[in-house]
């Protein structure tokens, strides 16, 4: 008797369309005609990213999980693996969660089959894909970094007080008056009901339509733009402090229109920054992964003497064993990684990783009609933009207005012309996200790559010893012996 199945095919909203599920769907289907799968019913996201943790947000993806908690059906086919997730972690749960269902889930283009080595080769591809969303996101901000190196508008919503033409702030002589008086009664210490009462008597609302509150002022009294400076932050800081300073933001003194001086801001940070609060968190770079000689797990614990912070990992047995600071584990992991990563090992993990890709021509064939379709359609709207503009005399305003939406459109269709379609992971991308782990191995890289360290400590010497097992054993050797 076949084995019920169900598909789940889902398009991110940059460079796919519904031909791209269709596309997944055809493909899980003929698999599923010989593989002795009925399908029983085909889920279907469209428009929604697979970066991050966005899983939440997918009401198809939550329905078949409700279904697959019930036992409706036994299997899940996918076309890869990226298709219900780009993040390590969400697919780490996911297969946590359907292994409690009795479900399994199968990525037909990229069925590693069931062995150690097979749930390896999965933990890289789900990692390569996170890696391939962050290039791509690096590489946007490249193009960011352009744009605000000339103190122009790089997207987004204007700040309040301020209008963008043509990528250029220029003051909002209604709302900039309230940017004032905002300023002003942080400056004096005072609430800010007074000004929020007449915003809302005047029916004077934030730039997304809607009335301006505590949360929005708190934002406008930290933006240094208003004193004139133009401050744009690619890449978003690591210590949650800096993410309202800005230390490595891009500034161009002068570059925009003031609205108060920059004493004034001055004064105003100071301010808040006596009312600031600030919380202290602590993280391992192994934690979950490090266990002591009597078998038993090692937690993480801080403590602080004299001024100084100390680190340490403790048996949670309270076995006896001494307690081992965790920058001892930490140098001995990373010591660890940068040899395991060897250029030879690269050569073998890329060259698994590569055995498994499949035909793309298919996907380019689709990516490639959905780019004629959607510049079709910009061309046409930059067409009637065009007729209006020459039938009649229209107000300057108006004319001003269709400018603006022309370049707008202009610019869409050139950035259609130039996309180019996702590509598999190649030779070089694979060597390049290896080189990066092994250079700089953070976390979620030492959870990849590591399995285990154990902790060893010999009393007659008194020095401590690490062993650390690695998860990729099964891809690096051969017959049990590493070469």
């Amino acid at each position: 008797m076949p084995k019920k199945a169900v598909i789940y095919a889902r398009f991110s909203s940059d460079k796919q369309t519904e031909e791209s599920i269709e596309a997944q769907t055809r493909a899980c289907r003929e698999y599923a005609a010989t593989h002795d799968l009925q399908v029983m019913e085909v889920y279907a996201d469209e428009a929604i990213s697979g970066a991050g943790s966005k899983t939440a947000s997918r009401i198809q993806y939550q329905r078949m999980l409700r279904s697959a908690a019930q036992g409706e059906f036994e299997t899940i086919l996918i076309h890869k693996y990226d298709r219900v997730a780009r993040n390590l972690g969400e697919h780490v749960n996911l297969e946590a969660k359907l292994k409690s269902y009795n479900v399994e889930l199968v990525a037909i283009a990229q069925n590693f089959g069931s062995t150690s080595e097979a749930k390896i080769m999965r933990a890289l591809v789900w990692s390569m894909s996170e890696y391939y969303i962050d290039n791509l996101a690096a590489e946007t901000r490249k193009g960011l970094k352009e744009i605000a190196l000339k103190a122009l508008h790089a997207g987004g919503c204007a700040p309040f007080g301020y209008d963008v033409i043509k990528q250029q702030y220029v003051v909002n002589d209604l709302e900039a008056p309230f940017v004032r008086k905002i300023f002003a009664a942080a400056q004096a210490c005072e609430g800010f009901s007074a000004v929020i009462a007449e915003m809302e008597m005047l029916g004077i609302k934030g730039k997304r339509g809607k009335p301006i509150k505590y949360t929005q002022i708190y934002e406008m009294l930290r933006n240094e733009k208003y004193t004139g400076t133009y401050v744009y932050s690619y890449t978003e800081e690591k210590k949650r402090a800096e993410r309202r300073s800005k230390p490595n933001a891009i500034r161009i003194e002068n570059a925009i229109p003031a609205i108060i001086t920059k004493e004034q801001f001055d004064e105003v940070q100071q301010i808040m920054n006596t009312r600031k609060h600030r919380g202290n968190k602590g993280d391992y770079l192994c934690r979950g992964l490090v266990y002591c000689s009597c078998g038993e797990k090692m937690h993480g614990m801080t403590s602080k003497r004299k001024g100084n912070e100390y680190r340490y990992f403790h048996c949670s047995k309270s076995c006896g064993a001494p307690v081992v600071r965790v920058e001892d584990i930490d140098a001995a992991v990373c010591a660890y990684l940068h040899t395991l990563l060897s250029p030879e090992n690269q050569s073998k993990i890329a060259a698994a990783l590569k055995a498994y890709q499949t035909d793309s021509g298919e996907a380019i064939k689709e990516f490639s009609k959905s780019i004629k379709r959607r510049t079709a359609e910009k061309q046409r709207q930059y067409d009637a933009l065009m007729q209006n503009l020459t039938s009649a005399a229209l107000p300057s305003s108006v004319v001003q207005d269709i400018g603006a939406q022309l370049e707008a459109l202009k610019a869409e269709i050139s950035a259609l012309q130039q996309s180019q379609p996702e590509k598999d992971f190649t030779v070089d991308s694979i060597n390049a996200w290896l080189d990066n782990l092994r250079a700089n191995p953070d976390a979620k890289a030492v959870k990849l790559l590591v399995s285990r360290i154990d902790v060893k400590y010999d009393e007659e010497t008194q020095k401590t010893a690490f062993n650390i097992q690695s998860t990729l054993k099964a891809v690096l050797c051969k017959h049990g012996e590493c070469e």
